[in-house]
């Protein structure tokens, strides 16, 4: 928000080389369905030259397009800066976090518990 245009949105910091690359404005307004795909996922995602962990919510296959764009949130909303946005998906800049197998958690057993 700058005070010369008082409900503008906030400026985005430049991206560094590496990082996600932010899906186009033309790419998510075309015309038609798209095929979303509604999945939580633990990913990481390079932002400003930065790895950072956060939950990927939605796949997304702009209509008559190739590619696939994700809608990733990475931390929570702080002084106007979005913490998230919707990338072109490239394995290079999201990652998947690896979660633990269920033979690998093991319940710890509570006192007093049956």
């Amino acid at each position: 928000m700058t005070s010369a245009v008082p409900f503008s949105r906030p400026r985005r910091p430049a991206p560094a080389p590496g990082d996600a690359e932010r899906a186009p404005r033309e790419l998510m307004t075309l015309p038609g369905m798209s095929r979303d795909v509604r999945d939580w996922k633990l990913v990481w995602i390079r932002i400003a030259g930065a790895w950072r962990s956060g939950i990927l919510t939605v796949w997304r296959r702009p209509p008559g397009s190739a590619v696939w764009v994700a809608h990733v949130r990475w931390g929570e909303d702080d002084q106007g800066e979005q913490r998230w946005g919707w990338f072109l998906y490239d394995p290079a800049t999201i990652r998947p976090i690896p979660q633990p197998s269920d033979a690998a958690v093991t319940p710890t057993r509570i006192e007093g518990a049956p």
